[in-house]
């Protein structure tokens, strides 16, 4: 019986032609996820744009964060300032109240009146951030991603009116300014609460583009996985096709 052995064996020569294409999708998959390059499919573009547009909402809510951060740095000033104010303010109608008693040192405490007038006036200038004033200024604050923003003004410390009764004075003094702490307090809460939201909010954001990142290589892991299997199947085909050559020529 004769046989005839073709110069190229065809079921080889496929192997080799499978091998080298499964061989350059095993590279192209693998340098993908090297770089982090999900473009090679669609659903990695969807996510590629969906990534961008969560970026872009995070850096606006990471903007957010800074500007309430600052007001509530400015507004925890004006309270201090507030609170040493006060308490000046009631030390000042304590004085004044004893002034009024009959064989008071008038003159003593009419001195420690012009002493605490000085000192409340002087909480104004040394109140400040980054060496501006802040009480009697308006604060622009972004408390939300969508750039959506308050006007916070911390309330002045008015000096006290001593034109007529010193009690009168000292007493509207005190309400005055237990009233601008109380509105400061309430301002304060608001920014503490819209901070906790923001953060939130950002630590979801970062969690989505997370997601969607793993996602997308995972995708490029499967593609490199799936042309690692068709590699070892071609190379067994070929590793086969070349044993039954191998066999034919012992058959000669």
């Amino acid at each position: 019986m004769a046989f005839e052995i073709n110069g190229a064996n065809p079921i080889a020569m496929q192997a080799y032609s499978n091998l080298a294409v499964n061989q350059s999708q095993a590279s192209q998959a693998l340098a993908k996820v090297s770089r982090g390059d999900n473009a090679g499919n669609t659903l990695a573009l969807d996510s590629v744009a969906a990534v961008s547009q969560l970026q872009s909402t995070l850096a606006s809510s990471q903007r957010a964060i800074t500007s309430t951060q600052n007001a509530i740095n400015t507004l925890e000033v004006s309270s201090a300032a507030y609170a040493q104010a006060l308490t000046l303010a009631e030390e000042g109608l304590a004085l004044a109240e004893a002034r009024g008693v009959a064989g008071a040192d008038v003159g003593g405490i009419d001195a420690q009146l012009a002493a605490i007038a000085g000192r409340m006036s002087d909480i104004a200038s040394v109140s400040n951030a980054a060496g501006s004033p802040i009480l009697g200024q308006s604060l622009t604050v972004m408390v939300n991603g969508s750039g959506t923003s308050r006007t916070v003004t911390p309330d002045p410390i008015s000096s006290v009116d001593t034109s007529g009764s010193l009690v009168a004075g000292y007493t509207n003094a005190v309400s005055a300014i237990s009233a601008s702490a109380a509105t400061n307090s309430a301002n304060l809460t608001g920014l503490y609460g819209n901070l906790q939201t923001l953060e939130a909010t950002v630590v979801t954001q970062q969690s989505a583009v997370g997601q969607i990142v793993d996602i997308g290589l995972t995708a490029e892991m499967m593609e490199l996985t799936s042309a690692g299997i068709m590699a070892d199947s071609v190379t067994a085909v070929l590793a086969q096709s070349t044993q039954m050559s191998e066999s034919v020529l012992k058959l000669l």
